[in-house]
């Protein structure tokens, strides 16, 4: 398919670039060696690299593999000292481990450390079986395979699910591997993903095991795990409907999608809704903590504030976090009807005893039920999320810095990107 060698062309790394990035790794390994003379420890190149199913100018990932004899502040803070005397503009970043980010001459290298353990299983850190997968991947995917795996990264690149960090909450390159093996080819996984339902259970094997996950994919080096466990059930959703859609349309833009036009701000009037904007200060925590907790406090406001008819939250962070709601009201009227119970009910005399001289009007009946007619507590969107916020969690940090929240309904104090992007309800494909 011509289409097909096409995004090969533009995704896949040169002969020439291959080959510089594998000496480049194996420079850093010797370097890391001659400065890891005194401890029991080895460096390894892993990740997408080194099973050659990397996308042009990747990352490259070595992991240094250390003795369980040393405690984890100790290899922590030795690989911190390695790769900044090694990288250049090294940053230290923080996972389940803290590992270092810079570079070698003009490459993006990670230095990450982990244990070395005999079996997979018996991992001490999630990352000591890392070193598991490459093994893993190198002996079961065949060579012609990595442009599958490759195509396939792109495509969930391009649809914005690729990636499983809790920022994207979609397919960690792992997943990617073991799906092509599983089903072959690119076009394979797309058709297989387009007739997944509500549930959908994956091995290599034939093992089964259950877990709280919309996608489950047996880990074939650790069969108590699911590779698929951060896949979100909207982004496991929207691989089944975009492997429909381009089994349907072929089309280059699946792969690499427009971006999203400035939203005129002049026509939100017209769209007939309102947009609020509510930021706060962001908490001193890494993306993975912070994300889950962000998404937690959206479901919160949506789930608790249905009369306002809220449409759509989308959030983003910088050095704050930022929410972004569209609905239909931000004032609502005076009163509001309370439903009661029906008249036939033990308790209908409390509801008359309750509401008797208070509502505003009744209590009356209505299709076999008392109701009546109350004044509301919270006419304003802001009141209404402020009493939500302060009667209730939105996530252990967020939480801590409650006082910092601040409400405009003003959509030009919005980053201008974010709020085109929420405002736009077009799949990636058709931009």
């Amino acid at each position: 398919m011509d289409l097909i060698n096409k995004v090969l062309e533009r995704i896949k790394p040169s002969e020439e670039e291959h080959k510089r990035t594998i000496e480049l790794a194996k420079n850093v390994i010797d370097e890391l060696k001659s400065l890891l003379d005194d401890i029991d420890a080895e460096p390894m190149l892993v990740g997408s690299v080194a099973k050659g199913t990397n996308l042009k100018n990747a990352d490259v990932d070595i992991f240094i593999r250390y003795s369980p004899k040393y405690d984890r502040s100790t290899i922590e803070k030795k690989t911190i000292e390695l790769g900044k005397k090694i990288l250049k503009n090294p940053l230290v970043n923080y996972a389940e481990h803290p590992y270092v980010r810079g570079k070698f001459e003009d490459v993006d290298f990670e230095i990450v450390p982990c244990y070395r353990v005999e079996e997979s299983n018996r991992k001490i850190t999630s990352v000591d079986r890392t070193p598991f997968h490459t093994e893993f991947i190198l002996k079961n995917l065949r060579e012609w395979q990595r442009d599958e795996v490759r195509l396939l990264k792109q495509f969930l690149k391009g649809i914005g699910i690729y990636g499983a960090e809790a920022r994207v909450e979609g397919f960690s390159g792992y997943l990617t591997e073991l799906l092509v093996i599983k089903f072959g080819t690119f076009m394979d996984v797309l058709k297989n993903a387009q007739r997944w339902k509500r549930k959908t259970h994956i091995s290599l094997d034939n093992t089964k095991k259950d877990f709280e996950s919309p996608l489950i994919f047996i880990d074939p080096v650790d069969p108590n795990r699911n590779v698929a466990s951060a896949v979100s059930i909207d982004n496991y959703s929207l691989l089944i409907f975009s492997s429909r859609e381009f089994l349907k349309n072929p089309n280059e833009k699946f792969f690499f999608p427009g971006q999203y036009k400035e939203f005129d701000l002049r026509k939100i009037d017209e769209r007939g809704t309102k947009i609020l904007h509510i930021w706060m200060k962001r908490p001193q925590v890494v993306d993975d903590i912070l994300f889950p907790q962000i998404r937690k406090f959206a479901r919160y406001l949506s789930e608790n504030l249905m009369e306002f008819s809220i449409t759509k939250i989308g959030y983003y962070v910088d050095n704050n976090v930022h929410l972004i709601i569209e609905s239909y009201y931000h004032d609502l009227p005076p009163l509001m009807v309370h439903e009661g119970p029906p008249v036939w009910s033990k308790n209908s005399e409390d509801f008359i005893k309750k509401w008797k001289g208070r509502a505003f009007n009744g209590p009356y009946i209505m299709n076999g039920k008392f109701f009546a007619d109350i004044e509301r507590r919270n006419r304003k969107i802001e009141d209404a999320i402020m009493k939500l916020i302060s009667s209730g969690s939105i996530g252990k940090d967020l939480d801590k810095l409650k006082e910092t929240i601040v409400f405009s309904r003003d959509p030009s104090t919005i980053d201008l990107k974010e709020l085109s992007r929420v405002l736009d309800y077009r799949f990636p494909w058709e931009l």
